[in-house]
C-alpha cells in the first residue's frame, strides 16, 4: 500500500521567508549545532497526519475543504524567538505568531482537527502556533542556553502574513533533506462568519 507523509499549513509568503532566513544567518554563529529549516516554504503547521494511504488523500483534501469554506481570510503577525521545551533543553528553535486573527487561527485548528478525526485522524492535542527555523541535534552532554537569543530577539518581528487558505503539503526525503509538495489548496471563504483582519 502506497503511502504519502502528509501535514496541513498556513504557507508563509516568500517575501517574509526571506526575513526569517536573515534571522537564521544571525543566530546561527552562536549555534552551531542548529540544523535549519531550508525548504520552502516555511509554513505554520496546523495538523501533522505521518503517513497517509494515497487511496484516502483525496478525502483528506476534501476534509480540509470544507473546513477551510467557512472561516474568513485573516491577519497573523510573524514575531518573536521561541524554542520548545525551554531555553536550557531547547530542541526546537521557531518564530511566534500574534495579532488580530489568532483567535480565528485557533478557532480553524479545533474544527479541522475535529473534522480529521471524523475522517479518522488524529492530531497533536496541544497545539502552539510557530514557524519552525531549526532543530537543535540532541546530545546528552551538551545543552546549550538560550535564554540571551531569546532575550535579544523577543521583539523581533517580520510583518503581517494574511492567511487566505489551507494547503495540504505532502513530505518526501531526499539526500539535500525533507521536500514539500502541495497536494491541494483550500480557500477561506469565511461562509459562517464575516472577514476578521
Amino acid at each position: 500500500m502506497r503511502t504519502t507523509r502528509t501535514f496541513i499549513a498556513i504557507p508563509v509568503p516568500d517575501s517574509l521567508g526571506a526575513k526569517l532566513t536573515r534571522l537564521q544567518t544571525l543566530l546561527a554563529p552562536d549555534l552551531p549545532g542548529v540544523r535549519w529549516s531550508v525548504v520552502s516554504p516555511f509554513h505554520l503547521t496546523l495538523a501533522f497526519l505521518g503517513d497517509v494511504e494515497d487511496t484516502e488523500l483525496n478525502k483528506v483534501c476534501r476534509t480540509v475543504e470544507e473546513v477551510a469554506a467557512d472561516f474568513p481570510p485573516f491577519d497573523l503577525l510573524l514575531e518573536g524567538l521561541g524554542v520548545f521545551p525551554n531555553p536550557t533543553q531547547a530542541r526546537v528553535l521557531w518564530v511566534g505568531l500574534s495579532g488580530p486573527g489568532l483567535t480565528v487561527l485557533h478557532e480553524v485548528r479545533t474544527a479541522l482537527a475535529a473534522a480529521l478525526a471524523t475522517a479518522g485522524y488524529r492530531c497533536d492535542e496541544t497545539f502552539t502556533p510557530h514557524v519552525t527555523l531549526g532543530r537543535l541535534k540532541r546530545s546528552r552532554d551538551e545543552h546549550p542556553d538560550l535564554t540571551r537569543q531569546l532575550n535579544h530577539f523577543r521583539t523581533w518581528a517580520a510583518g503581517l502574513i494574511h492567511a487566505t487558505e489551507l494547503v495540504s503539503f505532502a513530505s518526501s526525503q531526499s539526500h539535500e533533506g525533507p521536500e514539500y509538495g502541495s497536494l491541494a489548496r483550500a480557500q477561506l471563504r469565511g461562509k459562517k462568519r464575516r472577514s476578521v483582519t
